[in-house]
């Protein structure tokens, strides 16, 4: 889990959005929090869209010593991924996004390609206030599950287990999300909790600690709305408990900056790209990961 400090400095710089001044920019898609790469504008009722991910490690944060070494192994990785968010309320949406993973993993002289479906998250959105329809920041809550549809590292096949591509067990999660714009400038923070349900794993009952996801984001709003948007994103995972026994060095945590660019094609055609690495100061027991997306996103209104 996070340390008091940062998180008593995630709390001073979402607190630090509560003093704006007048709106005058639509803030339109660059807030879209790493939680869902489509939450709908403030006028969209649905849309749909496909995203493809691609990324490689580049190197390990071990649990101690050296806070980053080059990777022994090296992962590539492929991940196509469809979603869809529907308007359920005048304030409220809900976004489903579903991947698939495609993982090439090399350690030594032995390579493993593997293909099988991710995680599957549903996650929802009511926005108490808007960004810049007051004086105030734009608030929502945030609320949703994720769905053990992956393969856990204890079902891997193979001698690499390349076709690993979740944890086995439910979330549950729920956070806030805070926004404003200053003129054409849109700031943006996300905080977000998980708690995972217990499952049996070689006869044992096995927890995942709580994760946590820390999101800070600044961009700029250019004519036609055209947005450019800079993120950094802290997750942390606490160590699991395993038979009811804390398994110290089961946790982690990973810091990750990213550059992301939204274009409008048409009034409800978009697209979405960025280009994204892990900090290595600030990672733990955890490979380190870069890579790029594009998202094609069609909205309707």
């Amino acid at each position: 889990m996070p340390s008091p400090r940062s998180s008593v400095a995630l709390a001073l710089a979402l607190a630090a959005l509560l003093f704006a001044g007048d709106a005058s920019a639509q803030a339109c898609c660059v807030g879209a929090s790493g939680l869902t790469p489509g939450w709908l504008a403030n006028h969209e009722q649905w849309l749909v869209g496909a995203q493809l991910r691609v990324a490689q490690t580049h190197g390990t944060y071990p649990t101690r010593g050296a806070f980053y070494e080059p990777a022994v192994g090296r992962d590539a990785r492929i991940e196509p991924s469809l979603f869809a968010t529907a308007r359920v309320a005048s304030r409220g949406q809900v976004s489903f996004f579903a991947p698939l993973v495609t993982t090439r993993r090399r350690a030594g002289d032995k390579v493993e390609t593997r293909t099988a479906p991710g995680d599957v998250t549903l996650v929802g959105r009511y926005d108490f206030i808007r960004p810049g329809e007051a004086r105030l920041p734009g608030i929502a809550l945030l609320g949703g599950i994720v769905a053990p549809t992956g393969i856990p590292p204890d079902r891997g096949t193979g001698i690499l287990s390349a076709d690993v591509t979740g944890v086995g067990a439910w979330e549950a999660n729920a956070g806030v999300s805070i926004e404003q714009v200053y003129g054409r400038v849109v700031l943006h923070g996300t905080a977000l909790v998980g708690l995972r349900a217990p499952r049996e794993v070689l006869g044992l009952t096995q927890r995942l600690g709580p994760r946590a996801l820390y999101l800070l984001a600044g961009g700029y709003v250019f004519d036609g709305d055209v947005a450019v948007l800079g993120t950094v994103t802290h997750t942390s995972d606490g160590d699991a408990t395993v038979g009811g026994e804390v398994a110290p060095g089961t946790g982690f945590r990973a810091t990750q900056a990213a550059l992301l660019l939204v274009v409008p094609i048409s009034d409800t055609v978009r697209i979405r790209t960025s280009a994204f690495t892990d900090v290595p100061p600030l990672g733990n027991n955890r490979q380190a990961l870069g890579g790029t997306s594009i998202s094609l996103l069609k909205s309707w209104y």
